[in-house]
C-alpha cells in the first residue's frame, strides 16, 4: 500500500493541464476615436426671477407655466388704485404750482414796471423776483412727484424682463406681493440657447489636452461638434460647441466642468433639465481589443496572456468603444502582447496554450 501511494503521489507531482488550441490575437497599438457620453444639466441664457417692484394686492395673472413671453409682455397687475390716486393728486399738485408760478410772474413784471417808472423800490423787485423763483421750484418739484407717480403706477404691471419662456407661478390672485416676497412672480428662462454643464475626470481631460489636441485653445477650436442625448435617450436635432472650460479642477471631485452650447430655436429644451452630453475623444497609440478576450471578477476585468504558450490572467482598465464589441485598453497590457481573443471565461490559469494569430 506504501508503494502504491508512493507511485500515484508521483503521477499527480508529474500531472499537466491538456494544451488546448485557442484564437489569439497580437495587441497593436492604433488611433481611433471614443464617443464618451457625459450626464449634464442644462441652463438657458439667462434666468431671471420677476419679483414686483411695488406692494399690492396681486389683482390679475396673464400668464402660464410654459408659456412664452416677449420682453415686455405684462405677466401679473398689481392694485393700481392707490398709485392712480397718488397720479391725479400729483398731477392736481402740478396744476396749482404753475398757476402759482405764472401769477407769480405777472407780479414779477408788474414790479419791474413800476421800478422802471421809480413808483417801487429795488426791494420790492427783488421780492417778487424770490416770489417767482420759488414758484419756479414748486413747478419742478410737482412735476418730479408726478412722474415718481407715473413710475410707481408702471410697476403696477409687472413685465417680462427678457424673451423666454415662464416657469411656474406659485401666487394666486388676492394675495398680497411686494419686492421682498421669499419667492418670486416667476422665473422667465431665456431659452433661446441652451448650455449644458459637464463634469470629466482628470484623466480624461488629460486625454482630451495633453493626446488629443495639445492645448485648451486648440481643443475648443478643433474638437468636434458635440451631441445632446435627451432623457428620452434620443439625439437632439442640433449639434454643438465646446464653448467653455473651468480653469481648475475640483479638489474634492477630482473634475473639470465643461461647457456645450446648442442652438434651441424651437424651444425644445428647457433650463433646468438634464440630459447627456457625447463628445468624441481621440486617443493615439491605444491598444485596442475585443470584449470577447475578457471576462468580469468582482467587478474587475481581466484578459488572458500568452506567456511561455502558458494562459496568464491580467487585469485591465479598459473603456468601451462605440462599437459595442471591443475595448480600448487604458492599462494591464503593452503593445505586442498576445492574448486569448475568445471564451476567456473559459481558459484556466497556466494551462498550455497552442495558437495560431487567427484574430
Amino acid at each position: 500500500m506504501l508503494f502504491a501511494l508512493m507511485v500515484f503521489s508521483c503521477k499527480q507531482a508529474n500531472f499537466q493541464l491538456p494544451t488546448v488550441e485557442y484564437k489569439t490575437v497580437k495587441v497593436e497599438p492604433m488611433d481611433i476615436t471614443v464617443h464618451s457620453t457625459f450626464a449634464a444639466k442644462l441652463e438657458g441664457v439667462k434666468d431671471v426671477n420677476v419679483f414686483p417692484q411695488t406692494s399690492g394686492s396681486l389683482v390679475e395673472i396673464r400668464v402660464a407655466g410654459g408659456q412664452k413671453v416677449n420682453k415686455g409682455d405684462v405677466m401679473f397687475v398689481v392694485d393700481q388704485v392707490p398709485a392712480q390716486a397718488a397720479v391725479r393728486v400729483a398731477e392736481s399738485d402740478l396744476k396749482v404750482a404753475k398757476a402759482q408760478m405764472a401769477t407769480a410772474k405777472i407780479v414779477l413784471e408788474s414790479k419791474q414796471d413800476l421800478r422802471s417808472k421809480d413808483i417801487v423800490s429795488d426791494i420790492v423787485v427783488r421780492k417778487a423776483q424770490n416770489d417767482y423763483e420759488t414758484a419756479v421750484a414748486n413747478v419742478e418739484q410737482a412735476e418730479a412727484r408726478l412722474t415718481n407717480a407715473r413710475q410707481s403706477l408702471s410697476f403696477t404691471l409687472v413685465k417680462a424682463p427678457c424673451n423666454g419662456v415662464v416657469g411656474s407661478v406659485p401666487y394666486k390672485v388676492g394675495e398680497i406681493v411686494g419686492p421682498d416676497m421669499p419667492k418670486p412672480l416667476t422665473i422667465v428662462s431665456d431659452n433661446s440657447k441652451i448650455s449644458a454643464k459637464i463634469a470629466i475626470n482628470e484623466r480624461m481631460w488629460l486625454s482630451l489636452v495633453e493626446e488629443g489636441y495639445g492645448n485648451m485653445s486648440k481643443l475648443l477650436k478643433e474638437l468636434p461638434d458635440v451631441k445632446l442625448i435627451t432623457s428620452l435617450g434620443s439625439y437632439y436635432s442640433e449639434t454643438g460647441r465646446i464653448t467653455a472650460i473651468d480653469g481648475m479642477i475640483d479638489a474634492t471631485t477630482g473634475t473639470i466642468s465643461l461647457k456645450a452650447d446648442f442652438p434651441n430655436p424651437e424651444g425644445a429644451l428647457r433650463s433646468g433639465g438634464s440630459a447627456k452630453v457625447e463628445i468624441p475623444i481621440p486617443y493615439t497609440d491605444v491598444l485596442v481589443i475585443p470584449q470577447s478576450a475578457t471576462y468580469e471578477l468582482q467587478d474587475k476585468i481581466f484578459a488572458y496572456k500568452v506567456v511561455d504558450n502558458k494562459a496568464k490572467a491580467v487585469e485591465v482598465k479598459v473603456t468601451s468603444l462605440d462599437d459595442g464589441q471591443s475595448y480600448a485598453v487604458l492599462e494591464g497590457l503593452q503593445a505586442g502582447d498576445v492574448i486569448i481573443a475568445e471564451g476567456a471565461g473559459n481558459v484556466k490559469e497556466g494551462e498550455e496554450v497552442s495558437y495560431q494569430m487567427t484574430l
